[in-house]
């Protein structure tokens, strides 16, 4: 199983890492519940961010299957940051996304 990394994701990836924030995260890894494949995680911190393009994350199927897989991770003691977002994505709206990402993985306070 290997995704289709988007274009959203390398422009979040990027922000992230000049923010600093990339020590410890790997990124594209497979977490062996069902198949799932976070977009983001940072294994230590059990923490797993998906950023979900609407085009494909609205549909129910789609919703139905995000939130087992939010349900499972849960169970297993993770913390799941699921971001919806409509491509492309602006510089503004990547910097928003690396702002929350920072606040779920405990970087700055709220």
């Amino acid at each position: 199983m290997c995704p289709k990394v988007s274009k959203g994701e390398i422009s979040v990836f990027s922000a992230l890492s000049s923010a600093g924030l990339t020590s410890g995260m790997v990124t594209q890894q497979p977490i062996i519940l069902k198949a799932t494949i976070p977009d983001f995680c940072w294994f230590e911190l059990k923490k797993a961010v998906y950023l979900d393009g609407v085009q494909v994350h609205r549909k129910d199927k789609q919703q139905q299957k995000d939130a087992e897989i939010v349900d499972l991770l849960e169970q297993k003691g993770w913390d799941v940051l699921r971001i919806p977002y409509e491509p492309p994505l602006t510089a503004s709206e990547v910097q928003e996304i690396t702002e929350n990402i920072r606040r779920f993985i405990g970087l700055i306070e709220e």
